[in-house]
């Protein structure tokens, strides 16, 4: 959703050396998730809607799509299964299993989306889904439940052009939101389910979706390194490569030393 609008077409940037750099410090100077997220779209999304990205832009993405652009890149960054470790919740041992980014299955906006009109104990109110802004506006009182709802819903919830205060609503209108919200906002699975393989408890697990980006970077220098070492070209100009025509670079020099591809011996390739 952009400017009110439903579309459905965006363009994500070439994955290259440099947007992957871009990912892994996009964390160095931002102080919430929401913000890290906002940086990291606007670096890798090229156009939306047909129009080229801003970081303004980004922030009006409502929250659901925020969610999918970032597992389309995590896909195209990390094509593979990525293992995840949860704790069991029969015997508390940790349970492992393999998750891939495209196969999260995306549950698609509402009929009434981006806003809804619903009657609360208060008379009839607006209520519009989460978008970026509202994130990174609620991101200071991440530690106050109470603080960020009141955040929340003064920003979501209007009677026209009136912010509703949270103090005036009921726990049942409460829920009425959540409910509206729930219904209208397009959603990434949030859940896996799984067997342990110790008590063989079936259970759902959580999935962090954005827990990928602030993990340690995948040998991105190392393979800089040792292309720069073989070849002699300059950091930019291996940062500028598509990624897959760097991985394909490290293959080759892997086998003109008569190794293995993936070795254990690659830190000794200079």
């Amino acid at each position: 959703m952009l400017d009110g609008e439903r579309r459905r077409d965006c363009l994500l940037r070439p994955i290259t050396g440099r947007l992957e750099r871009e990912v892994a410090e996009s964390g160095r100077g931002i102080q919430s998730l929401a913000e890290q997220v906002t940086r990291i779209l606007t670096h890798a999304v090229e156009r939306i809607a047909g129009q080229k990205v801003s970081k303004d832009r980004v922030r009006q993405l409502c929250s659901g799509d925020r969610e999918f652009l970032m597992l389309q890149l995590q896909s195209a960054l990390h094509p593979g299964p990525r293992w995840l470790t949860r704790t069991c919740r029969g015997c508390r041992e940790p349970v492992q299993f393999q998750l891939k980014a495209d196969q999260i299955p995306v549950k698609p906006a509402g009929r009434q989306f981006p806003k809804a009109e619903v009657l609360l104990s208060i008379g009839k109110v607006d209520i519009r889904v989460p978008n970026g802004g509202d994130e990174e506006a609620v991101a200071g009182s991440a530690r106050d439940p109470e603080s960020a709802l009141k955040i929340l819903v003064r920003r979501l919830v209007s009677v026209g052009q009136e912010p509703v205060d949270a103090d005036t609503l009921s726990r049942e209108d409460q829920l009425q939101i959540d409910r509206t919200l729930d219904e209208m906002s397009p959603q990434a699975g949030q859940r896996i389910t799984t067997t342990c393989p110790y008590c063989e408890l079936n259970q759902d697990l959580p999935i962090d979706h954005y827990g990928w980006i602030t993990e340690p970077g995948r040998g991105l220098d190392q393979e800089i390194h040792t292309i720069a070492f073989h070849y002699h070209w300059s950091e930019n100009d291996i940062l500028s490569l598509p990624s897959r025509r760097r991985k394909t670079y490290i293959q080759l020099i892997e086998q003109s030393l008569g190794m293995h591809p993936g070795s254990k011996d690659r830190q000794k390739l200079w």
